[in-house]
């Protein structure tokens, strides 16, 4: 009996150990899972009674600078606090969260290498996306009239840009 535990328990590290780091579903879908990423790109989403649709509804979007300004979330253009509609929802399979994400780059229209610019300029240097990550910013999370989203990516930057990098250099395996 203790000598199966081990081998189990032995299995299941070797298992983390040799993780391929290069697929999205390995370290990255559960992240983009996390509020602080859906919160804003569910937000115009009607089939999924996005926040534009529940708690905003009736609000312009000329009224996003006055709540999300510059020193509630740390974005100096506030008048670009949005994500793309229809580029991530949640709920999305890995792979389904993958291809999304990469058909709104129009990646087959594209070189990998300009693919691979963009994800990496959105991903580890757009302060949308570092909002969402714990400790990325001094206002990582910060919301309007003293709210926080605690649902944050976890792990920090170094781990976040580590486990993005892996998988562009891996070449963006959406399985």
């Amino acid at each position: 009996m203790k000598l199966s535990l081990l081998v189990v328990l032995i299995l299941l590290l070797a298992s983390q150990t040799f993780a391929d780091d290069t697929r999205f579903s390995t370290n990255l879908y559960a992240k983009f899972q996390k509020k602080s990423c859906t919160k804003c790109h569910d937000f115009f989403e009607k089939s999924r009674n996005g926040l534009s649709f529940a708690g905003h509804s009736g609000r312009s979007v000329e009224m996003c600078i006055v709540c999300h300004s510059q020193n509630v979330t740390g974005f100096k253009h506030p008048e670009e606090w949005f994500a793309q509609p229809g580029l991530y929802t949640s709920g999305m399979d890995s792979r389904t969260s993958c291809e999304t994400m990469k058909a709104a780059l129009h990646s087959s229209f594209k070189n990998s290498r300009l693919v691979k610019q963009q994800l990496e300029k959105h991903l580890l240097e757009d302060p949308r996306v570092l909002w969402g990550i714990e400790g990325a910013t001094s206002q990582s999370g910060m919301l309007p009239s003293g709210k926080r989203e605690h649902d944050l990516v976890t792990g920090g930057m170094e781990q976040w840009e580590k486990q993005v990098k892996a998988w562009i250099n891996g070449g963006m395996k959406c399985d």
